[in-house]
C-alpha cells in the first residue's frame, strides 16, 4: 500500500546531499519507468509538533544542497516489512530548493511561531 504525504504546513530542511541509491551489489538502482537514477536525499522536516528525519528517494539528482529549506512534490510513503524488520520508504517525485524570498518568509513564520 501507498499513502501520499500532505506536505502543506511542514518546512522540509535538506541534513545529508543526495546520494546515489544502490543494490547490495553496490551498482546504482534506476527507476523501472523511466531508468533514471535513483539518488537518496536525508531531510528534517519540521512542523508544529516537531521534527523528523526521513530519507526521501528521488528518480534523478535533486540539484540541492545541505541546509537547504526544499519543497518536497508528491511525497509517498510505503510501509515495508522484511524477515521481521520493518520501516517505511519514501519516495517523492522532485525535491526543489525554496526560492528565497520564500525561504526568507518561511523561516520568519517559523522563528515567529516558536516565540
Amino acid at each position: 500500500m501507498q499513502l501520499e504525504i500532505t506536505t502543506e504546513g511542514v518546512d522540509f530542511v535538506v541534513s545529508r546531499a543526495p546520494q546515489p541509491k544502490n543494490d547490495t551489489e553496490g551498482r546504482q538502482k534506476a527507476d523501472r519507468e523511466t531508468g533514471e537514477p535513483l539518488c537518496v536525499t536525508e531531510l528534517v522536516a519540521m512542523d508544529e509538533t516537531g521534527a523528523e528525519v526521513i530519507k526521501v528517494t528521488t528518480a534523478g539528482q535533486p540539484r540541492v544542497t545541505k541546509r537547504q529549506l526544499v519543497t518536497v512534490l508528491k511525497l509517498i510513503a510505503t510501509p515495508w516489512t522484511i524477515d521481521g524488520r520493518g520501516g517505511v520508504a519514501f519516495r517523492a517525485e522532485a525535491i526543489t530548493p525554496v526560492p528565497t524570498g520564500a525561504a526568507k518568509t518561511a523561516t520568519g513564520a517559523a522563528a515567529s511561531a516558536g516565540a
